[in-house]
C-alpha cells in the first residue's frame, strides 16, 4: 500500500450529516466510509441498472395487457371445452383416491 495522501472534499452540511449518519451506523469513520464506496464504486453498474430499469418499465406497461389477454384465452378456452377444465387443480374424487 502506498502512503496515505490527503483529499478535501467540499460538502454540503445535509451531505456530511449523511456521510456522519452511515459510517456511525457501521461503526466506522466518514474518511473510511468515503474509501469503502470509492471501493465500492463500478460505473459500468450505473449502465446496468439504467437499462435494467428501462426494462422493468417497459415490462410494467404491457404487463396489464398481457394478464387481460391470459384472462380472455383462459375464458376462451373454458367455453370451448364446455366448462370440463378444473381451475384449481385436481377434482374431489381425483384428490380423495390420492388421500387413501
Amino acid at each position: 500500500m502506498s502512503a496515505p495522501t490527503r483529499l478535501m472534499v467540499l460538502m454540503s452540511a445535509d451531505e456530511r450529516a449523511a456521510l456522519d449518519a452511515k459510517a456511525r451506523a457501521l461503526g466506522v469513520s466518514a474518511g473510511e466510509m468515503v474509501r469503502r464506496a470509492v471501493q465500492a464504486y463500478d460505473a459500468g453498474a450505473e449502465a446496468e441498472a439504467a437499462e435494467l430499469r428501462t426494462l422493468i418499465d417497459a415490462l410494467n406497461e404491457v404487463h396489464p395487457e398481457t394478464l387481460r389477454i391470459a384472462d380472455e384465452s383462459h375464458k376462451t378456452v373454458t367455453r370451448l371445452l364446455g366448462n370440463s377444465v378444473q381451475p384449481h387443480g385436481p377434482r374431489q374424487g381425483a384428490r380423495r383416491a390420492a388421500n387413501r
